[in-house]
């Protein structure tokens, strides 16, 4: 299972995380997040994760930004995947045009009844996140729609906390994208909380 940490903008999170067995790591980008990182944080973020391990894909999410201002982001930290909310069909190709790799967002809301349509991803170079929306809202949808098994090649995202991610698991997702359920405050994250996520996930992940 690909496990990804989102919302870091401290150094000693990333190098905790990646030990931990983080194989993604997240900076975000947004004028409206209590998360969003300026750029020299999001760079002292992504070195301290790839001292730990140079192969850590980052990821860039953004939010109320334009296509330009996520390419130049994503340039000027030297990323090469971009999670782009609220972006047009057009800027998202665009993106991709200029050789980013796009992890499209599924908006699942709290009250669906079933997971929207959506296309599967192609590849796993670009795979989906199914959110709530918004990123680090600390809100989850109803995961019994998932069916037997969580959509291949996709992030589950939204709410996810040590305390409930055991009621997740049995529907196998590929993937699990958490920001706010390990936090002590906005882009904060706690070591014990951190700690405890990992020390759960790892043994049920493999069950």
């Amino acid at each position: 299972m690909e496990i990804k940490i989102c919302g870091l903008r401290r150094p000693e999170d990333a190098r905790l995380a990646v030990r931990l067995g983080a194989q993604w790591i997240g900076v975000v980008r947004a004028p409206d997040s209590p998360r969003s990182a300026t750029l020299e944080e999001a760079r002292q973020v992504i070195a301290a994760a790839r001292e730990v391990d140079p192969e850590v894909r980052p990821v860039l999410a953004t939010g109320r930004r334009t296509r330009d201002e996520v390419a130049s982001d994503a340039f000027a930290l030297g990323v090469e995947r971009v999670q782009p909310h609220g972006l047009s069909e057009a800027g998202i190709r665009t993106l991709t045009e200029a050789g980013l790799i796009v992890h499209r967002v599924v908006t699942v809301p709290e009250s669906a009844a079933r997971l929207p349509d959506f296309e599967p991803p192609e590849t796993e170079d670009g795979p989906l996140v199914f959110d709530v929306g918004g990123g680090g809202s600390g809100r989850a949808f109803d995961w019994r729609i998932l069916g037997e098994r969580a959509p291949r090649r996709a992030f589950i995202a939204g709410g996810l906390r040590p305390e409930n991610i055991g009621r997740l698991l049995p529907y196998r997702p590929w993937g699990v994208d958490i920001s706010s359920g390990i936090e002590s405050s906005p882009g904060v994250k706690d070591p014990e909380r951190l700690k405890r996520f990992f020390d759960l996930v790892r043994p049920l992940a493999v069950s």
